[in-house]
């Protein structure tokens, strides 16, 4: 009789034991229903953004824990290609970082970042070492470093972006400022270069776009910043490479005191990465319009009105260099 006890309580104990290890609770299980979004292996399609942390596996190089950059790009919403040059841009509408083979040092935003290891480039891919990952995207991204793979977290969104709120129009300036002293020297007004500022923009209409495009000359193409650098050297400004570089010259002006030849800066929305980073740049020429060189909603160089939510929502800041 004791012994038939025994297997029944023996049986009893199994049925539990089954039942927690079907429990979606189970600490051992919290992977398999937490629901991470999987970036697939680079040539595979696209993931879907979505709620959740976004995962990237980690593969082992040379001894060396490293990952892809069309894995990662995939994961945070920025953009990577190889360039003409061979190296291998990543950024939003220019290409703020460039990698290259077999070397530690990236072009960031034109200053030099030395990783601990070499990029290696396999079956096309361009693989950086994790333990760079911190240096060179930790301010502009939220991520873990974990034992197979490396997890995105979303960035909290803000409600209030630019530094005259999202609600503001963008307007023309009231009064045009006293002309300059180059201006005065060589006889020009702020209304001839506002006009043949224009003029020789739009010479450029329907040019294609191309992330991260070389000189125009030799390329034909343009992305943002390479535009508005070709469009103000023409008037005698030199600008760097990067919109976010460029960002950091002239002086801050408010979104309704516009005057034609400020540029506009403005994020590009992802909820993987900084709404705080430069993202895209273009050309105020009066009436609410801007021209700047955009894959949309139209590829190529193009006038777009700003007075639209998207604009006002991603706008970041206006700066003057006349």
């Amino acid at each position: 009789m004791k012994i038939w006890i025994r297997l029944f309580s023996l049986l009893i104990a199994l049925v539990l034991l089954a039942g927690c290890v079907k429990n979606p609770g189970d600490t051992m299980n919290l992977k398999q229903h937490s629901g991470p979004v999987k970036v697939k292996s680079a040539g595979d399609s696209p993931a879907e953004l979505k709620e959740g942390r976004h995962i990237v596996p980690i593969h082992t190089l040379q001894n060396t824990a490293y990952v892809s950059l069309a894995d990662f790009t995939q994961a945070t919403g920025y953009h990577g290609a190889w360039l003409r040059d061979g190296s291998y841009g990543v950024g939003d509408y220019d290409a703020i970082w460039r990698f290259r083979t077999g070397q530690t040092t990236v072009d960031a935003a034109g200053k030099n970042v030395r990783m601990p290891a070499s990029a290696i480039k396999e079956d096309n891919q361009l693989y950086i070492p994790v333990s760079g990952l911190q240096q060179l995207f930790g301010k502009l991204t939220v991520f873990t470093v974990e034992t197979d793979d490396v997890a995105f977290y979303p960035k909290p969104s803000s409600n209030e972006t630019g530094v005259n709120g999202g609600s503001q129009d963008f307007g023309d300036a009231r009064k045009k400022p006293a002309k300059t002293a180059m201006a005065v020297a060589s006889g020009e007004s702020n209304a001839t270069r506002d006009d043949t500022l224009v003029a020789f923009a739009k010479k450029y209409l329907g040019i294609v776009y191309e992330f991260g495009a070389g000189p125009y000359k030799e390329s034909g193409t343009f992305d943002c910043s390479s535009f508005t650098q070709l469009v103000f050297e023409q008037f005698n400004v030199k600008l760097p490479r990067v919109a976010s570089q460029q960002a950091e010259m002239g002086t801050y002006v408010a979104r309704d005191n516009l005057q034609v030849g400020d540029l506009l800066f403005f994020y590009v929305p992802g909820r993987f990465k900084s709404n705080e980073t430069v993202g895209h740049v273009g050309i105020y020429i009066g009436d609410g319009n801007m021209i700047h060189a955009s894959p949309e909603p139209e590829n190529g160089v193009q006038v777009t009105p700003i007075n639209k939510q998207y604009w006002k929502d991603t706008f970041l800041y206006a700066k003057r260099y006349f």
